[in-house]
C-alpha cells in the first residue's frame, strides 16, 4: 500500500490484478449488464488511484475495496432507477400532449364540418349575405349594393344566418368559441 501511496504503477497494477475480477462478479450481480460492471471496475480502481494517499491508513484493504464498490454500485443503480423514473414521466408528458393535440385536430375538424353544414342549411339568400360579409370581408353596405338590398334587409339575413348557425352548433353540441374558430379556419 505504501508503493501504490507514492504513484507507483506497478503496485497499483498488482492491486488491480488481485481485486478486479472480484469486483466485478460483485458488480455484474448488482447490475447484470457485463458493460455495466466493466465500468463499474475502471471507476473504482480509479477512485483508488486518486485516493491513494490514504490507503496506508486502512487496516483491512479488501473491506474497504468492497465498500467503495458496493456504494458506488447503488449509487449507480439509484440514478439509473431516477433517470428511469423521469424518462417515464418524460413519456407520460408528451402522450398528454399527443393525445390533447390530436384531440384539439379532431374536434377542430368536427366544428369545422358542422361549420359547414351549418351553412348549407341556410337559405340561399341568407347563406349569400354571410359568406359576402364574412369571407369576402364586404362591410354591410357593400354587400346591399352587390345584392341590391337594403342594408336593414341585409342585416337582418345576416343575424338569421348567425342565429341559425348558432343554433344548429348547440344542436350537434358544438361550442360557440369552437364554432368561431371553425368559421375563422374556413374563411382562410
Amino acid at each position: 500500500m505504501e508503493l501504490v501511496a507514492e504513484g507507483d504503477e506497478n503496485a497499483f497494477r498488482f492491486l488491480f490484478e488481485s481485486y478486479s475480477d472480484r469486483v466485478f462478479g460483485v458488480a455484474l450481480a448488482y447490475t447484470r449488464v457485463p458493460q455495466m460492471a466493466e465500468e463499474v471496475v475502471q471507476d473504482i480502481f480509479l477512485k483508488l488511484w486518486t485516493r491513494r494517499s490514504e490507503l496506508p491508513s486502512i487496516s483491512k484493504l479488501e473491506s474497504y475495496i468492497f465498500i467503495i464498490a458496493r456504494n458506488h454500485i447503488l449509487n449507480l443503480l439509484r440514478n439509473i432507477a431516477r433517470e428511469k423514473a423521469m424518462l417515464q414521466e418524460h413519456r407520460h408528458q408528451w402522450e398528454d400532449v399527443h393525445a390533447a393535440a390530436a384531440e384539439t385536430v379532431y374536434m377542430h375538424k368536427q366544428s369545422q364540418q358542422v361549420f359547414e353544414e351549418a351553412l348549407l342549411r341556410l337559405p340561399p339568400q341568407q347563406r349569400t349575405v354571410f359568406m359576402l360579409h364574412r369571407k369576402h370581408g364586404l362591410r354591410l353596405h357593400e354587400v346591399a349594393d352587390r345584392l341590391s338590398l337594403s342594408r336593414n334587409t341585409v342585416r337582418n339575413h345576416l343575424a338569421r344566418a348567425m342565429a341559425s348557425i348558432r343554433e344548429y352548433a348547440k344542436l350537434h353540441g358544438l361550442d360557440i368559441t369552437l364554432l368561431l374558430l371553425a368559421a375563422e379556419k374556413y374563411f382562410e
